[in-house]
Formats: C-alpha cells, structure tokens, sequence
C-alpha cells in the first residue's frame, strides 16, 4: 500500500477521521492501530518482526536508563547497540558477505560454496533501525530519558509516514509533541494535504515519467552507449531528487495531518556550492545522525591526531552512508566518491576562497553548483547501477559510439510524458529559485485570489491523476 495509491487514500482518510474522533486521550492508541495496519498491509509476518523490535528496544532503553552501576550500564549499551546492528547486519548484509567469501574461496580453487540464506529484508529495516541507535545512544549519553509510555515509543518507530522510507526522526523531536499532546488544527489539515499534493506532483509527475528512460538504461546497460547515458547522466539527480522529496514531502504532509512535525529531508539541494554543503541539504536526517552519531564522537575521541582523524572521520561515515544504501559495492564506492570529494574541499578550502575572491561572485557561484552537480551525477551511476561492471560500462562508454536517433532503442518511448516531466521540473525548479532568494512562496500562493489557488490545485490533482499509471514505487524503498 504506497502512497500513491486509491487504497492508501481511504486508509487515509479513515484514519483521519478515528483519530480526531475518539478523544485525546486515545488517539495515539488509534495511531498505533492504523500504523500497524498499514505495515500488515505490507506483510503480516513484518508486523511480527517490527512489534518485536519495537519490544526488545523499548525494554533496552528502559534498562539502560535504570541502571546506575557504570559498568553494567555500558555493558547494557552495548549489548544493545551490537543487538541492533547484528539485526541489520543479518537481514541485510549476510548474503552479501556470503557471497564475497564464495568469491574469495573461487580465487583460491576451493571447491566450497557457502550457501545463501533465503532471506527477506524487512521493509524500513534501516530506518528505524538507525532511530533506536540515535535513541539509544541518547540515553547513554544522558541527553534523553527513556520513553516509559510503550504507545509513544511504538509510534516513534512504527508511524507509517515515515516508515518505508524516512526520513530518520529524533526521538528527542518526537516524543515532546505526543507528549504535550495532539489537538485538531484546522491548519494543520490544510497545509498538510497542500504538501502531500505537491510531493504527489513531484513523485507522479515529474519522478515517474523520468523514471523510465533512467530504470530502461541501467537495466539493459550493455545495449547502450553515447547519447543515452549522457541523457541519463543529467537525468538522474533530478529523477531521484523528484521521486525521493516527492516521498519526503507526502510523509510529511501526511505526518502533519496528524498534528506532528517530522523533519524535512531536502532544501534545495542543488543551490549547493560543493559537496559538504550538498550533504547539509540533501538527505538531512541520514547525513545530520551520522555527523552527530558517527563523525563528532569519532573526533572527538581521537582528537589529539589533528586534521587526520577529521578525514579518517569524513571517509567513516560517509562508508556507513554508502553501505546503509545497500549490500553492494556500488554503494561502497559511491561512500568513498563522496569521501574523497569532501576531505579534497575540506583540504583546500583557504586556496579555493582565496581563488573565488578575485572572481566575479555570480559567476562562482553558477561554476560551482554546476560542478556539484556533475559530481553528484557522476556518483549516481554507482548509485543506479547493478554491478561495478555496469558503471564501469556507463563510463566508459557515454562519449562513444554516439549518435542522435532515439527512436531505435526507444530511450524517450513517450515524448510528451518525458517533456511534460522536464517542463514541470522546470516550474519547481523556478519556485526554488525564489526560495533560495528568500522569498516565501508558500505564503505567496495562499495570498492568491481563491479562484486562482484552486485552479492551480485542480492542475496538480488532474495531472497526478492522469499519470498515476506511470509507476508505483519508490526509490528508496529499497533501502
């Protein structure tokens, strides 16, 4: 049951209605219900495995808050950290370690394979994994108390806006606003479906229709070259960008529906002038918990090594951000492109300001988000491919045999979809130019006659709607 879907829509809408119907005082028990229902919907095994997930990390947080002897206290934290990552590392990542050991042995003539699991991933596994981490690792820090209300807990890592794909909530920004308490806001209803509508328009409209040319290439890499890869080099970052805060902006419409606030994942990610502050703007809550969870400790701890331990920091989290991705060495590569590029600005940054000085600073500023851009490109064919051996093709072969019909491999098998996608992007692309300007459009737009408002939202809904058939899932579901 995705998001865009007419099932998800009732179920919406149902829940809605219970949760403001019932008094407060149940309404995260209702909450709790409808998430429940919704990971059911899923699978019902899922909803076993997430309630003892759910179980075994509220009774952990709760030792670890209760006990006062040290030495027993980090043993408990570790038990508990190592618990949570043995889940992951198990479900996501033991075939993949199966699988390079087979290797291994292959290279040595040993006639021994060792089997795969028959495993299935737990859907959001990653997500609510690293939340319990966060919440966990908060406790023993003594920045947080541990959550004794076991409704408030569950919703914290079972509420389904933010389940199949984030984005990776605080509990310290979670728990204060069940706690104080929800109450019906005409506003919040509003507003939330004004962002659940654009995220639709951004994931229907403009991530779906470039979801198929980008999905046709690196599913059949060895039929392409030349002007197809370089189409889907530009492509790609705008198809992901729309597909995966198209998915941010809904959950949080749909979050907000329910009178609670998660954390934006995305602002305007390609204003970015390098690498570092890309990662500030793209994907937040993942870069923001591993800067705090990961690269802060780790400096910290071994601080006496200077401005080594800040790149040996650089290259940890961002292997962890590679590898959270997913069970394959694109990802890993991917990690270290982004480490490389990062520590390299983080190097030279007193020349590279010294440089842009004597330089026109619009100019500057456009070379320098083009450049990113690129980077960023150039990291998603790692990011997209299957195999280190189809990125190696996309490279290798984007300036080669080039030619100007498209017709033959079919790239852009429905032009009006494609050039639809692109010019809605180029009106959501225009907005953030405002924003990145200072100028409120959200405000803006409510301040429009209400004839003017709402045919601006009969455009969304019928364009939505027309193009609903485009494709389904969501990029990163899968991780």
């Amino acid at each position: 049951m995705l998001f865009n879907s007419f099932h998800f829509l009732v179920f919406l809408s149902v829940s809605i209605l219970l949760y403001y119907g019932v008094g407060r005082k149940f309404r995260q028990s209702v909450l709790l219900a409808a998430s429940l229902y919704f990971i059911g919907m899923l699978s019902p095994n899922l909803v076993l495995f997430t309630l003892a997930f759910v179980v075994l990390n509220y009774f952990l947080g709760r030792a670890l808050e209760n006990q006062l002897d040290t030495k027993w206290r980090l043993k408990i934290f570790w038990t508990a950290i190592y618990t949570n990552i043995g889940i992951l590392a198990f479900y996501k990542y033991i075939n993949f370690l199966f699988e390079n050991i087979n290797a291994l042995l292959g290279l040595v003539a040993a006639d021994v394979n060792i089997p795969y699991l028959n495993l299935i991933i737990p859907v959001g596994i990653s997500y609510y994994t690293f939340q319990a981490l966060g919440y966990l690792i908060r406790i023993n820090r003594r920045a947080e108390k541990a959550e004794h209300n076991f409704i408030h807990f569950a919703n914290y890592l079972t509420f389904f806006p933010k389940f199949l794909a984030g984005p990776v909530e605080r509990s310290n920004h979670f728990f204060p606003q069940l706690i104080a308490g929800i109450r019906f806001s005409e506003e919040n209803l509003t507003s939330g479906m004004r962002l659940f509508l654009w995220g639709m328009f951004k994931k229907v409209v403009i991530g779906n229709n470039l979801a198929a040319p980008v999905g046709l290439v690196y599913g059949n890499m060895e039929h392409y070259s030349g002007l197809p890869l370089l189409i889907v080099f530009f492509l790609q970052a705008i198809h992901l960008y729309c597909d995966f805060s198209g998915y941010t902006d809904m959950a949080l419409g749909i979050a907000r529906m329910f009178g609670i606030k998660l954390t934006d994942n995305f602002n305007r990610p390609f204003f970015a002038r390098n690498v570092g502050e890309f990662w500030r703007k793209w994907h937040i809550s993942l870069s923001s918990w591993c800067n705090d969870f990961i690269f802060s400790p780790f400096i910290v701890k071994y601080r006496r090594f200077g401005n080594n331990i800040a790149i040996a920091g650089i290259f940890l989290s961002f292997f962890v951000i590679g590898i959270w991705h997913g069970a394959n060495w694109t990802f890993v590569v991917v990690g270290l492109l982004q480490g490389i590029a990062i520590s390299y600005e983080f190097a030279t940054k007193k020349k590279r300001l010294q440089i842009a000085s004597k330089m026109n600073p619009a100019v500057v500023a456009f070379v320098s988000r083009t450049l990113t851009y690129l980077f960023f490109s150039f990291t998603l064919i790692f990011f997209n491919s299957k195999n280190i051996g189809d990125a190696f093709h996309f490279i290798t072969h984007i300036f080669s045999g080039f030619s100007f019909n498209l017709s033959g491999n079919k790239l852009i098998y429905d032009a009006t979809s494609f050039f639809i996608a692109l010019g809605a992007f180029g009106f959501l692309y225009f907005t953030e130019i405002y924003q990145e300007k200072g100028v409120d459009v959200a405000k803006f737009f409510l301040g429009l006659p209400r004839m003017v408002r709402w045919i601006g939202y009969y455009i969304l809904i019928m364009a939505v709607f027309y193009y609903s058939g485009a494709g389904d899932t969501f990029v990163y579901l899968k991780f």
